[in-house]
C-alpha cells in the first residue's frame, strides 16, 4: 500500500509530517485529510482562536512529490454569527 504525507500548513508555518501513513489511493488519502482538516478547524473553534486564516494539509508522496491540496478554513454561516467549519475543499 502507497504510504502518503500528510503536511500541514499555515500562512506562517509547515509543520511536515515525517513519519506519513498508508493508504490504498490518492482518493483515501484526500478523505483522512478532509477529517484532519476538520479536526483541526473544530479544534482552534474550540480554543477561541483565528478562524478565517486559510491552512491546507500537503499530501506528498515517498519521494516528496506534491500530489494533493486540502485547503480549509471556518467562517460564518449566511444569517448566523458564529463561525462554523466549513467543508474542505481541494485543488487537485
Amino acid at each position: 500500500m502507497p504510504r502518503y504525507y500528510f503536511h500541514y500548513r499555515t500562512e506562517s508555518a509547515l509543520i511536515r509530517d515525517e513519519a506519513g501513513s498508508e493508504h490504498p489511493n490518492l482518493e483515501a488519502a484526500e478523505q483522512s485529510a478532509a477529517e484532519m482538516g476538520r479536526a483541526i478547524i473544530e479544534k482552534i473553534a474550540g480554543e477561541g482562536g483565528e478562524m478565517d486564516e486559510p491552512r491546507s494539509i500537503e499530501i506528498t508522496d515517498a519521494t516528496g512529490e506534491d500530489l494533493l491540496y486540502v485547503v480549509f478554513w471556518a467562517g460564518p454561516e449566511i444569517g448566523d454569527g458564529s463561525g462554523t467549519p466549513i467543508d474542505p475543499a481541494t485543488i487537485h
